[in-house]
């Protein structure tokens, strides 16, 4: 199978890597300025690659166009993927004019555009969150005012929380307005367009905050793990690490798989693996978002220490025509990846070190400073990231203590004061 990638986030560069492994060609559309870091390990996979087409803008669907008629006249391509939500939309674009195999092109327009979303699921009938897209910031209070306070403010095709904004009241609404508004220097040039189509005012839903991880192909759907969200105990907007499985009783997970198909099935979402956001309500589950691309950050590992499979393995047999689709089987307890986050900000002790964490009991991995930038000596910003474990426990109350213990023992190590206590 001739698979072309355009784009990637740091995790979905292992989709490549097994994708020459298992043999299959590769041609990859690489951005001029990668969403990833140059590590060794990086550059090794991106120059393994077939045929490499560099130096692209791939958020211009005329460009990943004319990039990928240029690879297919010489090689066909069997399926068109993007793992990186700002190039979803000129890959599905490209995919339509081409007619080259990939994710429905409507679905992921349909994704990407968070308020047209929300109008799919208002018309199949399903479960979501009072909305209303705004082009001023008096159109937006005025919204505000409507669904009812408190509510978040951001732009409708956004990315990885930037210029979103929670507002319990016309002041707080205000300035978040200012802030999507005229925000953008805190955006990459490229994801401009995508950060300037107005202001998506949201109810803000209280509950669990849960992911499905949701393979489509051929008309069946594959859900592949529910996972659950590490939330600060002192602000719940902020994410501190994800684990796998989600803490839901049997009920609550069957329903936020059916909800998520049902999702899938309203804006069409037809090939690939998919991340959905929900939150479980009073009233159920309940969409915050969908990803039209495979689960970021952390939970690729998270995943393949609970199922001992990869999920990236799994998306090349959802891409590959007539491939086996395997579901993990039974989880063993509990994984969980746990940011190390500063709380108030500060300098980093002299002394400051990770080596003792990898002994700890149920410890499976620790991301270092080298990762983060961070280390002995250095400063750090309030709600920095200065490193990270991953653990396993019994269940999600086992990880949550141990990790709490660790936690405290890095306060004293560390000489700053982190973010320690967990919401649900």
């Amino acid at each position: 199978m001739h698979i072309a990638f355009v784009d990637s986030n740091p995790a979905a560069l292992e989709a490549i890597r097994l994708a020459k492994e298992a043999g299959h060609r590769v041609t990859y559309l690489q951005s001029a300025d990668p969403f990833y870091p140059p590590t060794e390990k990086n550059l090794r996979i991106v120059g393994s690659v077939d045929h490499l087409v560099d130096g692209l803008v791939t958020t211009d669907p005329e460009t990943v166009t004319e990039a990928l008629a240029a690879c297919h006249a010489v090689e066909p391509i069997d399926v068109v993927t993007g793992q990186l939500e700002l190039s979803a939309e000129s890959v599905a674009l490209a995919c339509r004019k081409l007619g080259l195999r990939g994710t429905a092109t409507d679905a992921v327009l349909t994704a990407r555009r968070k308020d047209r979303c929300r109008a799919a699921l208002d018309r199949a009938g399903l479960a979501s969150a009072r909305y209303a897209l705004a082009e001023t910031e008096q159109e937006a209070l005025a919204a505000a005012e409507e669904i009812g306070y408190p509510v978040i403010l951001k732009p409708p095709s956004g990315a990885d929380s930037l210029l979103s904004y929670v507002a319990t009241d016309a002041t707080e609404a205000t300035a978040g307005c200012r802030g999507v508004l005229t925000g953008l220097d805190a955006v990459p040039p490229q994801w401009h367009e995508q950060f300037t189509r107005g202001i998506l005012v949201e109810e803000y839903l209280h509950g669990t905050l849960v992911s499905v991880e949701l393979g489509a192909k051929d008309g069946e759907f594959f859900p592949f793990a529910v996972s659950g969200r590490f939330r600060w105990a002192e602000d719940e907007v902020v994410e501190l690490g994800s684990y796998i499985p989600a803490y839901l009783t049997e009920e609550q997970s069957t329903a936020c798989v059916a909800y998520a198909i049902d999702v899938c099935r309203a804006i069409g979402l037809d090939l690939g693996v998919f991340h959905l956001e929900i939150m479980v309500t009073d009233r159920g589950p309940v969409l915050v978002e969908v990803n039209p691309r495979v689960m970021g950050g952390a939970l690729p590992t998270i995943y393949r220490h609970a199922t001992g499979t990869d999920i990236f393995s799994a998306l090349l047999d959802v891409l590959e025509p007539g491939a086996e689709v395997a579901l993990p089987g039974a989880l063993d307890g509990c994984v969980g990846g746990r940011k190390v986050m500063a709380r108030d900000g500060g300098t980093l002790s002299a002394g400051a070190s990770l080596d003792w964490v990898a002994d700890e009991p149920g410890v499976l991995e620790v991301v270092g400073f080298d990762d983060y930038g961070t280390g002995p000596g250095r400063r750090v910003r309030s709600g920095q990231i200065v490193a990270r474990f991953m653990l396993r426990g019994a269940d999600h109350p086992s990880v949550v203590r141990t990790a709490e213990r660790i936690l405290r023992r890095l306060e004293e190590d560390l000489g700053i004061a982190l973010m320690i206590g967990e919401k649900d």
